[in-house]
């Protein structure tokens, strides 16, 4: 992995824990999430327009659908869970169920280091899923535990969409998809969705630019040495969460992270 692709993708994991403590300190996270990605949309239609993805429709329609999944719960689990817990619970099952993906439905041979990831990551889990059970955020461990499967959806998507046509503008267009799903779903009114301007705007600047970095650097890289470096961002959320993380929590998180790694290294 080149030292280009390594700062991408760590700047990219300081973003992303940021914007996430941000979203869970919000009001309405819906529509300032659903906001985020729009501002992303409008940051980014330059380049829609320049390279439109046209050569992978299919899987720009279903990153979108992926992508309006992971913020409609994410939304949830933030609604009553601590940063501290919802995003190494969200970000660690990420990996895990693309290792096993590999091995069910890709048939791919595992290694001893996967096996001992997976171990980790499950310890890890159960670790940081047993202090949010403890403290009464049960529904918001399942919804961040769906929000990963989120994630390993769209990653997945995402890493295959951009061989074949351009970063930034694939990510537009997926953003678009999002968007629609979103104010569908969760019936927005243009009012709801201009309470959160501002705020959403903020987030956006942060999780547009953070992800644009993981789609180049996916372009530099190996989409499982990514998924590995980006995991750092758990790491980053327990410094901005000092108040709510305990010892349990941290070795949890480390677990995580170096579960992680061996798990789609």
């Amino acid at each position: 992995m080149s030292a280009v692709a390594i700062a991408l993708v760590l700047v990219s994991a300081l973003m992303h824990a940021v914007w996430n403590a941000r979203a869970r300190s919000g009001g309405d996270r819906v529509s300032e999430l659903t906001i985020a990605y729009g501002t992303g949309v409008v940051m980014l239609t330059p380049w829609l327009v320049a390279d439109p993805p046209s050569e992978v429709l299919g899987i720009v329609l279903l990153s979108g659908v992926a992508h309006a999944g992971y913020l409609t719960f994410l939304s949830a689990a933030y609604k009553r869970g601590e940063l501290a817990t919802m995003y190494p619970l969200a970000r660690g099952s990420a990996p895990l169920i693309l290792g096993v993906i590999g091995i069910w439905v890709l048939d791919q041979t595992p290694t001893v280091a996967v096996f001992v990831g997976a171990a980790l990551l499950a310890v890890g889990l159960l670790a940081i899923g047993g202090v949010a059970w403890g403290d009464g955020q049960r529904h918001s461990l399942g919804m961040a535990l769906v929000t990963g499967g989120f994630i390993a959806s769209y990653s997945l998507l995402d890493s295959l969409g951009v061989r074949d046509t351009g970063a930034v503008g694939f990510f537009a267009a997926s953003s678009i998809v999002a968007v629609v799903i979103m104010v569908v779903l969760n019936r927005q009114s243009l009012s709801r969705l201009r309470g959160s301007l501002r705020a959403g705007a903020t987030i956006g600047l942060m999780q547009s630019s953070g992800y644009v970095l993981v789609l180049l650097a996916y372009t530099r890289a190996e989409s499982a040495r990514v998924v590995t470096l980006r995991g750092t961002s758990v790491l980053f959320v327990l410094l901005l969460s000092r108040r709510s993380v305990n010892r349990r929590v941290v070795s949890g998180a480390l677990l995580v992270v170096a579960g992680a790694a061996m798990v789609v290294s």
